[in-house]
């Protein structure tokens, strides 16, 4: 079983920014790390006119785009919604860790990302899988929560911490 961690937050939180912080941070303590990015929004990595576009609209069910360094599918046969079990098992056998930006209710661990002048809520108060919180600034209701907590600079201590929390 792969490890997983997840990086939550609202929408303009920072979670992208953090989360490939912590895979330069990773790489260099030569962690192998592979990511998924949830999307709510319906994407398309194959545009009109290009060729893996053109094999799925004559009916193709996966294309895979491929050449000797890296490759991608896509997918058009799912009948059904995909499980993130399903997801993960993609991923190749030398991955260390996966790192999770969104899917707020998965059931991982994970931290909070906390942007104050976003006025939300902080969703750590109704998720006991939150673990810590990366935020702009501690206020009182960051520093009640009881959890740890890391400015938005502190890379090397969200790390640690998130290093020490998969190792549990």
């Amino acid at each position: 079983m792969k490890k997983i961690f997840g990086i939550v937050g609202w929408s303009g939180s920072g979670k992208t920014d953090l989360v490939c912080r912590l895979i330069e941070t990773f790489k260099k303590k030569k962690i192998l790390v592979g990511s998924i990015k949830h999307t709510h929004h319906n994407f398309e990595i194959d545009k009109e006119g290009k060729d893996s576009f053109k094999h799925i609209s004559s009916g193709s069910e996966e294309v895979i785009l491929y050449n000797e360094k890296k490759y991608a599918m896509i997918s058009n046969h799912l009948k059904h919604k995909i499980s993130f079990s399903e997801i993960l098992k993609k991923f190749s056998k030398n991955i260390d860790l996966v790192l999770v930006e969104g899917l707020k209710n998965l059931e991982i661990k994970k931290i909070e990302v906390f942007r104050t002048n976003l006025n939300k809520e902080l969703l750590c108060l109704n998720d006991k899988h939150i673990k810590g919180i990366v935020c702009d600034q501690p206020n009182e209701k960051i520093v009640k929560t009881g959890l740890p907590y890391f400015e938005f600079n502190q890379t090397q201590k969200i790390s640690s911490f998130i290093s020490d929390q998969i190792s549990k």
